[in-house]
């Protein structure tokens, strides 16, 4: 399972719905890959950008994977 990290928030502030329900999608989608990706949360577009990614999968695959939730991810 990849390791996800999500920056943005401490984890006392309260967080948007979208970032919540982002975790929870992404926990499922990118259970099966081996490494770390660090997602930032972008306020201004409220979506995210991947800021590391040591996977074997690039940006692209990344995004695809996610299907019609690709809209998280700017």
């Amino acid at each position: 399972m990849a390791k996800l990290e999500l920056r943005g928030y401490l984890p006392h502030e309260d967080k948007p719905e979208k970032f919540e329900k982002f975790r929870k999608i992404a926990s499922e989608i990118y259970n099966e890959i081996d490494g770390h990706i660090i997602f930032s949360w972008e306020e201004k577009f409220e979506q995210f950008d991947i800021i590391e990614n040591n996977t074997k999968i690039d940006y692209i695959d990344l995004k695809n994977m996610l299907g019609n939730d690709s809209k998280y991810l700017i």
